[in-house]
Formats: C-alpha cells, structure tokens, sequence
C-alpha cells in the first residue's frame, strides 16, 4: 500500500504478505487495509497489526465517519472476521459459509453469508448482524436458486438504516435474458426482501465496488465504467449518468458523492470526480513511480492496483 501527496510524491508505503482483493478503508480518523500476515490499523499517531492467516479477501466494509471496520475472509468452509470499533478495540471470529456482501447502516453491521454446499437446486442464506464485542446474530435466513445471489460486495443503506439496498444476479431461468439484475431491499431487523427486476437494455448486467444511495435513487458502476442510477421506490429503468474514460485500465472507488479513479493507462493519473455529473473535482495527480510496479510480472504474478482511495487532511 502506498501513501502518496497532491503532487503524487509518495510519503510511505507497507509491504508483507500477499493478498487477494486488499481493500483501503478509509474514515476520518483511521485507515485500515489487510495483508497475508494481518490487518492494519493506521491513525496519526499509532499502527495496530491484528495478525491473520488468509489470502482471499471476500468482504470489507466500514463506516466512515466512525472509523469502525470489518475485514471478511475466505477460509474455504469459514469465512473468518477481523472488526476494528470506533475506539480502535479489535474483535476476530468466524462464521460457517461464505460472505457474499457486507455493509454498515450507521453503527450497525452486516453481512451477507451463504452455505458452501447447495441443498439441490437451492442455497441457503443468512443475513447476520455483527454486534459490538464481536458477537454474531441471525436476522434472517432464506433459500435462493443456485447462481441467484449479490452482484456487489458492498450495498448500499437507505437513509432510515432500516433495510439494506442491494443489486443481485438473478437466475437466467426465472428472468427475461435482458432483465438479469435485480434492486433487492432486505430488512435489517427480520431479513424479509422484495425485489425489483431492473429495466436495463444495453448496459452490463454487473455491478462494481460499492454502491451508493444520493437522494431518492441508488448508483453504482459496472464493469463497462458506466456510471448507472435507478429509482430506489418507482420505475426501474436504469439511467446512464456518465462513462469513466479508459475504464479497462481504471481501479475505481464510490465513497459518498466522490469516485476516486486511478487509471493506469500510459503514466498512472489519480483523479477524483463527482458521482452523479462526472465533473472532476479535484486536480489530476501523475503517478509515475506506479507505471513501473502496475503489470510488472514477477513469476506468476502480474502487479496491478485493487483499491484507491482519497483521505482528506484533518484540520491540525
């Protein structure tokens, strides 16, 4: 991970163990991210390693105003957890099955899990709250037709915090071919859903990163670099707001109104621009120590970028 200025000049970096889909959690007061060996907790004035065994990253979510996180991993039959409060206290613990999605409604958080093992044609799910100290509870559970579950890690919340917005794949057989995504409202207190077949002819049936509710409809970006939005109560057809350029070589990141990119095509550029519009609100930031490290091979391994992230600097 590296930590770099307005000038793109880099101020420190963290190097350990690899790690699949290495997230950037970002808040006001506190940055944590995961590696092979542990995940970190970074403040201004401290670090905190929680160590971990993993190497698949299945799930991260955290509440930005807080500070609080949760890191998921991918153990094969367990998905294992490391959860950083607001205060910095760390909690770890596991859950049978495998998270799908994860998400926070304010100081509560949740997580999407299904069974590794189908029972026919049919996968149980379970909507689980972690609370505070760590513990897991049940809020819901239900069985999905295998292949029907979230084309997102990371949903949104309605504004009441009271149900979980979420794009799901749907099954091929149940649905019309040009209909393959669905909104899906899930209730945070017992689990129960509905669901609305999106109106989407022409863009990508997938969603990408996280997605975000602004106002009365739901965004999120696809796999194309189409910034897309529906209706959260009304209509489903989906609307295009705006196209990220070169988004093949694009790592993208939603937090709130801003998406931050870093597009790595010829010299690396970070930018950051307005969700809805696509207007740059900052200016582009050269990257080039990155073109060195982005597709270089090493054995097996080609380096690319997997999450971006933008801080703001705190008032001293």
């Amino acid at each position: 991970m590296f930590v770099f200025d307005e000038k793109g000049n880099v101020l420190g970096r963290l190097e350990d163990e690899p790690i699949y889909a290495n997230p950037v959690l970002a808040s006001k007061q506190s940055l944590v991210t995961a590696s092979g060996r542990a995940v970190t907790t970074l403040t201004s004035t401290s670090r905190i390693d929680v160590p971990v065994d993993e190497s698949i990253v299945e799930a991260a979510a955290n509440n930005p105003e807080t500070g609080s996180a949760t890191v998921w991993f991918n153990s094969g039959r367990t998905s294992n957890f490391v959860s950083v409060d607001a205060d910095g206290q760390t909690h770890t613990g596991s859950v049978e099955g495998m998270v799908r999605t994860a998400t926070y409604c304010g100081d509560r958080q949740f997580a999407v899990v299904r069974d590794i093992i189908p029972a026919g044609d049919m996968t149980k799910h379970r909507l689980y709250e972690l609370l505070p100290g760590g513990r897991l509870a049940v809020r819901g559970e239900w069985d999905l037709p295998v292949g029907v579950g979230p084309a997102s890690r990371n949903p949104a919340c309605a504004a009441d915090g009271q149900s979980i917005l979420a794009l799901w794949r749907m099954s091929p057989t149940s649905s019309p071919p040009d209909h393959d995504l669905a909104l899906v409202r899930i209730d945070v207190t017992d689990g129960s859903q509905s669901e609305t077949v999106l109106d989407m002819p022409g863009y990508a049936q997938n969603a990408w990163g996280t997605t975000a509710v602004i106002g009365d409809r739901l965004y999120w970006l696809n796999q194309d670099g189409q910034v897309l939005s529906v209706a959260i109560e009304g209509p489903p057809a989906v609307s295009l707001e705006w196209t990220i350029p070169d988004s093949e070589e694009a790592t993208t990141t939603v937090s709130g109104t801003t998406v931050t990119i870093v597009n790595s095509r010829g010299r690396p550029v970070f930018s950051q621009h307005d969700l809805i519009t696509g207007n740059q609100t900052r200016d582009p930031i050269e990257l080039p120590w990155l073109e060195s490290i982005v597709g270089s091979p090493a054995g097996n391994t080609l380096y690319s970028t997997t999450d971006v992230t933008g801080l703001e600097e705190q008032p001293r």
